[in-house]
């Protein structure tokens, strides 16, 4: 009879076989072998089955790689250590984000905007790389296939940077990956490939972060501590459940289910349509009164003299959202430390500009503000 420990070392070791001896068919083979396996085994065998794939990841195709970062994405989210599979993975993702760059460089010098570039959601297509001609193998072939595998890539990034360890170590000497050039890669490609907020957001999300938050109505200010915020909304959403539930401001506070579900509650990710609504309680914007828009990520707050700085405004348009964590294993955290009062706060509303019109923001955003 064979177990499932059986099975899976089965697996691995015709895994091992196949790139040691380049076998595309073995390679595969053991993929489908570990893919049909129980998901309880292999979330008890993910502490040693993540990095060792992930460990060997550069040693595939183009292709392989990409699919088998997806799976050790998955043993991530299960029981691996994101840690010791984050660097790989990483790796990946830019090497995938560069070729991908190239290759719509190279689709525009051939075609313009003649002929639309390939489903970057598509399988290899050999037609296509026909189409690519003579030079295919040389010029082609690898920008081809960073561009089918940024997606793969981007989820395997994802389930990784969800671990703060990880996220701390994108920074300094020893970093993982490199936080700026990765970010910096996705917004030059997002053009062309369509939406990367996922890898974008990810990356950008700020842990244990000072902010001081300025009311410009009732001239209070709050010195608060953030992490694990994806995005403007869910800010919003917590911010509005700390201070105005809390009783610091006047307004309506969000549901305990939404303030739940923006914190680390558990998102039924099949009930999608039955998320409870919030409504945006602010205006956020810079102390230079430029408004920040909740679509952006909480990394868009300026930093002064060492703290990013909020400034809250009644909401110019009160709209209505989904309350719930883009990232949903990502927990988020918004703490008040201290309240300070009118008196104390003000020497930091000095340089508090007035709130900009809505139509000055709109063409500083169609901009790309």
């Amino acid at each position: 009879m064979i177990t499932p420990d059986i099975a899976v070392r089965s697996a691995v070791e015709s895994f091992d076989t196949a790139i040691a001896e380049h076998r595309i068919q073995l390679l595969e083979a053991a993929y489908q072998d570990l893919a049909v396996l129980p998901k309880a085994t292999l979330a008890e065998h993910s502490p040693e089955l993540g990095p060792h794939l992930a460990g060997r990841l550069g040693e595939m195709p183009q292709w392989h790689a990409a699919v088998y970062a997806v799976f050790v994405g998955a043993l991530v989210e299960w029981n691996a250590d994101a840690v010791a599979c984050a660097r790989p993975v990483l790796d990946g993702l830019r090497e995938s984000l560069e070729r991908a760059v190239e290759f719509a460089g190279l689709w525009q010098e051939r075609h313009g905007d003649e002929v639309e570039l390939p489903d970057p959601e598509g399988m290899p297509s050999p037609e296509q790389q026909k189409a690519f001609g003579p030079d295919y193998g040389d010029v082609w072939h690898a920008p081809y296939f960073g561009w089918l595998t940024v997606h793969h890539w981007e989820k395997a990034a994802v389930a990784v940077l969800a671990d703060p360890r990880v996220r701390a170590r994108l920074d300094g000497p020893d970093r993982l990956g490199d936080r700026d050039a990765l970010v910096e890669l996705t917004q030059r490609l997002e053009p062309h490939i369509g939406d990367l907020q996922c890898a974008q957001r990810a990356l950008l999300l700020l842990d244990d972060e000072p902010l001081l938050v300025l009311d410009r109505a009732s001239g209070r200010a709050f010195r608060m501590r953030m992490g694990g915020i994806a995005d403007n909304y869910q800010l919003q959403t917590l911010l509005a459940g700390v201070l105005i539930g809390g009783g610091h401001l006047t307004g309506a506070a969000p549901s305990a289910e939404a303030f739940a579900l923006s914190c680390d509650a558990p998102i039924d990710m099949d009930r999608l349509d039955a998320l409870p609504q919030a409504v945006e309680c602010f205006n956020f914007a810079e102390p230079s009164g430029r408004w920040i828009w909740s679509a952006t990520t909480p990394s868009r707050i300026p930093v002064v003299d060492g703290v990013r700085r909020l400034v809250l405004d009644p909401p110019v348009f009160q709209h209505g959202y989904p309350a719930v964590r883009f990232l949903p294993r990502v927990p988020g955290r918004l703490v008040l430390e201290a309240v300070l009062e009118p008196a104390e706060a003000a020497p930091y509303f000095a340089g508090v500009r007035e709130l900009m019109s809505w139509q000055e923001a709109s063409r500083l955003a169609a901009d790309a503000y």
